[in-house]
């Protein structure tokens, strides 16, 4: 059985959350940011969902877990609405074809 992720049922998102880990490093600080102040804008209070693991810096699954802004940005986007979620697509489609 495949296990699928939160953001798989939105294939639009998937495939700009997936083509993420090809920004190059130079760029991927940037991009996270304006993901992060896009819900900061919309909706806040998804931020304060949960809160980071202590032992973060061991985590190598994905690539956005060695580091922890990164992992707070991208799981908090499992708590967004589908307008903010829509805004974020807009978004990473205009910044992952920049780079």
């Amino acid at each position: 059985m495949n296990k699928k992720r939160w953001y798989d049922k939105d294939k639009e998102l998937a495939k700009y959350l997936d083509n993420l880990v090809k920004i190059h490093p130079d760029n991927e600080l940037k991009v996270i940011n304006g993901l992060l102040e896009i819900i900061r804008q919309n909706n806040p209070d998804i931020l304060n969902k949960f809160t980071i693991p202590h032992d973060i810096e061991n985590w190598h699954k994905r690539w956005y877990d060695n580091n922890p802004i990164f992992w707070l940005t991208i799981n908090s986007l499992k708590y967004a609405d589908e307008k903010l979620l829509k805004k974020i697509s807009d978004y990473l489609e205009k910044e992952i074809a920049a780079y």
